[in-house]
């Protein structure tokens, strides 16, 4: 028996709910094995009555009992209760009966006679989930100590989620020169300086609300006599037991008397003509937000920044630091007429600089700074140096000498901007064209679905791959437009097609986390119900998804209309068969690179061998990509892959062309 979830089940309220006398009694058995205070019922009526009066931790019910049914039972309690556990056990596995119960939130679904490891492992989520909801509603309470400690040292206010305040200190009072009744009620923008760009709220309110993650920088404000002042701000959502937000607090402090240093940095780079630049970032200072607590890491840049003047080599006659945060300074100067003979000499002094930095401060510090220096001279010096700290992971160096990238950054920049046209060509003139591959079933040889990839048609009539502008895209507001437009064309195939077939469109899970493209795909869905149930979505893997519980609803309600799941590039990657309980996979699509090798590699057979197990044992179909000739078929067909797909069985085609080969 697991004792530390004893431990933990012992102290909560289980109310139990079953008609048959016989099934109750044998179950109590086992629960009182893990909980002490249960409250049994022998309908839906005594249970409601029940949760009412006990205010139980965890329900657990049968469905079909007499006066009220265990669905109905359910119904009432979520109008009261949307976050309480409640776990079904029942004799029968319909899919109406699953349907209802994720309709309703429930927790779980055990089926009678009731097996032990499925009950542990169903309890044992549950009560993680109640000590979460606990630990949640502890954290929300030390956050309004933390506030009103904050309030004595600060600038502070908070706003409801629309970003209207809803309360400041007086250290904003004085600041900002408003009274606290002029400023209750008002968004934020009323202190706010017209210099600061469109995007930076853009961006916070992307990070905050959507991301719902701490957004840190510094914004420029106007106080009411007209005063500028600049605050180093940090702002945090509050959540409520939903998880919801609940209003936001803004903290920030006064740093008007310091000198911005990107602004320093920019008019230095305004001013001088030729410039020697060397950026020094520590690569892993985004770890120490996972270790360390806001003032713990300002103790740390503080250090490190001491460090680093200390240590700073005169035979360089550096003139500027600029210290950016966040683990990034910059040291400039303007060089000499001799121009080489200077750079070889700094280079000399800052390799050695960069060796001193990382020893004196691993002496200090508990984790090891990763260091990387990148320089470059001239005119273009600066945006040299940031292009060569972006390449440095692709050449395993921490040292960058990033002139030699200057030609490459002008014609990435130039093929930047050509692409971006193209996309603003395809936007306006429906140039997103969706290419249809085959998707064959290995029984029969006969095409039962179609995987939807997307082309750019150029003005020219040629079709661009997504590998040239994808990224691209996903960088700009276009990119909405993208994927609404992808789904558009799949529910359009199923249309013209002359044959009862499946389309199967892409989506990333930071499409999914997005708010207004997860918005734009619900509403497409509901706009084409009828023939939801012939769509499938390939989800992609994505390292940088910040909230999974957005992209576990989402395949929630996407499955309730019909849709089918696959999981594009499972044996390679993120994926791993554990996380097959989050996505509710209805299809595995094997890794291409698998595939391609199957024939004389014995490693990717065994892999494939055990994907196709796996899956049969959990009633996933699977689908194999790049299947590129006979043998490769053949051998899948005998492994037991469901479906096959590649060019051996067709390349991908336009809509029309598809339909004139039928």
């Amino acid at each position: 028996m697991n004792l530390n979830l004893i431990e933990t089940t012992k102290s909560l309220k289980v109310l139990y709910i079953e008609d048959s006398s016989e099934v109750r009694e044998s179950t109590l058995l086992l629960l009182k094995e893990f909980f002490e205070k249960i409250i049994t019922a022998s309908n839906g009526k005594e249970g409601l009555e029940l949760y009412e009066k006990e205010k139980p931790d965890l329900i657990i019910t049968d469905i079909n009992m007499p006066e009220m049914s265990g669905i109905e039972m359910i119904k009432e309690i979520r109008k009261k209760d949307k976050d309480i556990p409640i776990i079904i056990t029942s004799a029968h596995s319909e899919i109406e009966f699953l349907l209802k119960s994720i309709k309703l939130g429930v927790d779980g679904y055990i089926l009678k006679p009731i097996d032990l490891n499925q009950f542990i492992n169903t309890i044992s989520k549950v009560v993680e989930k109640i000590k979460l909801k606990k630990e949640l509603n502890e954290t929300l309470e030390l956050l309004k100590q933390y506030q009103k400690a904050m309030d004595e040292f600060f600038i502070v206010s908070k706003t409801d989620p629309k970003g209207i305040i809803t309360y400041v200190n007086k250290k904003f009072e004085d600041i900002s020169k408003y009274s606290k009744e002029e400023l209750l009620g008002k968004p934020h923008n009323i202190v706010r300086h017209p210099d600061n760009p469109k995007e930076l709220f853009e961006d916070f309110w992307n990070i905050i609300k959507n991301k719902k993650e701490i957004w840190k920088g510094i914004i420029k404000n106007k106080a009411k006599d007209g005063t500028t002042y600049y605050v180093d701000t940090v702002i945090m959502p509050i959540f409520n037991e939903e998880g919801n937000i609940k209003e936001f607090i803004s903290v920030r402090s006064d740093i008007t008397k310091i000198l911005n240093p990107k602004k320093r940095l920019l008019d230095f780079l305004k001013e001088k003509k030729n410039i020697l630049i060397a950026i020094f970032y520590i690569e892993n200072f985004k770890d120490l937000e996972n270790l360390y607590d806001l003032h713990q890491i300002e103790e740390i840049e503080d250090k490190f920044l001491n460090i680093f003047m200390e240590n700073l080599p005169v035979e360089c006659n550096i003139k500027e630091v600029f210290n950016l945060g966040d683990g990034k300074i910059i040291i400039a100067k303007e060089t000499n007429t001799n121009i080489q003979k200077d750079v070889e000499l700094s280079l000399q002094h800052i390799k050695n600089f960069q060796r001193i930095l990382y020893e004196k401060s691993s002496q200090i510090f508990d984790f090891e700074p990763e260091i990387i220096v990148s320089i470059a001279y001239g005119k273009d010096a600066y945006w040299a140096a940031e292009y060569g700290l972006l390449k440095s992971p692709h050449f395993n160096t921490d040292f960058i000498l990033a002139n030699e990238f200057l030609d490459e950054m002008q014609k990435e920049a130039e093929n930047n901007i050509e692409i971006l046209k193209k996309i603003k060509y395809a936007v306006n003139n429906n140039g997103f064209v969706a290419f249809f591959q085959p998707i064959i079933d290995n029984q029969t040889k006969e095409v039962v679905k179609y995987e939807s990839l997307v082309r750019l048609k150029e003005p020219d009539g040629k079709f661009l791959s997504p590998f040239f502008f994808l990224d691209i895209i996903k960088r700009t507001k276009y990119y909405p437009f993208l994927t609404r437009t992808v789904i558009e064309q799949a529910f359009k195939a199923l249309e013209v097609l002359n044959k009862p077939v499946s389309i199967s469109v892409n989506l990333s899970l930071l499409d999914i986390e997005k708010n207004h493209i997860r918005e734009n795909i619900y509403e497409i869905l509901f706009e084409n119900k009828d023939k939801a149930t012939h769509i499938t979505f390939e989800i992609i893997e994505d390292e940088n998804i910040k909230d999974f519980s957005v992209v576990r609803d989402f395949i929630r309600e996407v499955k309730y209309l019909g849709i089918e799941i696959a999981i594009d590039d499972f044996g390679s990657g993120y994926s791993n068969f554990e996380k097959l309980l989050d996505y509710y996979p209805d299809i595995l699509k094997i890794d291409g690179s698998l595939i391609k090798n199957i024939e004389n590699s014995k490693y990717s057979l065994n892999i494939v061998e055990t994907i196709v197990s796996f899956a049969k044992k959990q009633n996933i179909k699977t689908v194999a990509e790049f299947v590129e000739n006979e043998n490769i078929y053949t051998i899948l067909k005998n492994l037991g892959v469901d479906y096959s797909q590649g060019w051996y069985f067709g390349k991908p085609l336009p809509l029309e062309e598809i339909i004139k080969n039928e």
